[in-house]
């Protein structure tokens, strides 16, 4: 069930402070948060925001290898693939598909270097494609393990580092609820 609410500019602006760039995207996102909050510690004190995304706040969670990392189901995630940001698993596989097909230079070979599923043109919303303008293809959303696996291999085609940080939701199924982690590669 979804309800929609209308967020006064006053009570919007306070819900702005508590707002972690790159993890807060909307107020639902720093809801969600508060809500992990008060289930997790059952009282009623404000929430105080997690680390904000510095270098440090990154670095503070578990480091797992790139190439044999836990179950990144029920994540959330933010990182570089390169020199680009990216705040979403599907939005790191775009980046990183972007970056691969600038070098790759042809559809064909861009394809022997993914394990992504793509196709030429647009063909969103059939078998949850996703149409990539700016290098006119489709690709095919995934999980975050895949996600994770698909940049990997293409951060590793084009030479270039891969850092992302990770947070487990409070979630059946998560790996580590409520930890943070960091999974990286480097040419």
């Amino acid at each position: 069930m979804s309800i929609q609410l209308e967020i006064p500019d006053a009570l919007f602006e306070r819900i702005k402070k508590h707002a972690i760039p790159f993890v807060d995207l909307t107020p639902v996102s720093v809801l969600e948060r508060w809500a992990e909050h008060f289930e997790k510690t059952k009282t009623c004190a404000v929430p105080t925001p997690r680390a904000a995304t510095s270098r440090t706040a990154i670095q503070a969670g578990r480091t797992f290898n790139p190439f044999s990392p836990p179950s990144l189901l029920h994540t959330r995630c933010f990182g570089t693939f390169g020199s680009k940001l990216f705040r979403k698993w599907n939005d790191l596989v775009r980046i990183a598909h972007i970056q691969a097909h600038a070098k790759a230079g042809s559809f064909e070979a861009l394809r022997s270097a993914t394990h992504a599923q793509i196709r030429e043109g647009d063909h969103s919303g059939d078998a949850g494609f996703h149409f990539v303008p700016e290098i006119g293809i489709s690709i095919q959303g995934v999980d975050a393990n895949k996600a994770w696996d698909y940049s990997l291999r293409l951060a590793q085609y084009l030479l270039v580092p891969l850092s992302v940080r990770v947070e487990w939701r409070h979630k059946d199924g998560a790996a580590f609820p409520g930890e943070t982690a960091l999974l990286e590669w480097k040419p």
